[in-house]
């Protein structure tokens, strides 16, 4: 006799910028530079957003990212709670080196991507 098994599909990661970070769990997808990196965490810089606006978030991975590199980031949004502060932290599921993608073809493309699904809905 065999038991089927049955997968938990996960919902798909959304690409935001770190000032638009949803507080729902929901994966999300942060295009980031490191700006300081320990073992287990690093300090992200949006590169998504604009660089006037661009903000800072911890990231938890696992093992050290690479200073001054660019990483791809999907991971799940949390509340670190210290006395008076909220804060949010960035769990990270997957981490993918970026560093020679071009971001503004990569915004362009994105941008064509809710064209031509705005055309079509």
């Amino acid at each position: 006799m065999t038991e089927d098994k049955k997968f938990i599909r996960k919902k798909a990661a959304h690409i935001t910028t770190i000032r638009d970070l949803p507080t729902k769990k929901n994966p999300v997808r942060v295009l980031g530079i490191v700006i300081d990196s320990q073992p287990g965490a690093a300090l992200i810089q949006d590169l998504y957003d604009d660089v006037s606006k661009a903000q800072k978030i911890w990231v938890a991975t696992e093992g050290t990212l690479e200073p001054k590199k660019k990483y791809l980031i999907i991971g799940e949004v949390t509340e670190k709670t210290d006395s008076e502060k909220k804060e949010h932290r960035l769990n990270a599921t997957l981490v993918h080196d970026i560093d020679t993608l071009d971001i503004a073809l990569y915004k362009e493309i994105l941008e064509l991507e809710d064209q031509v699904l705005q055309t079509m809905s």
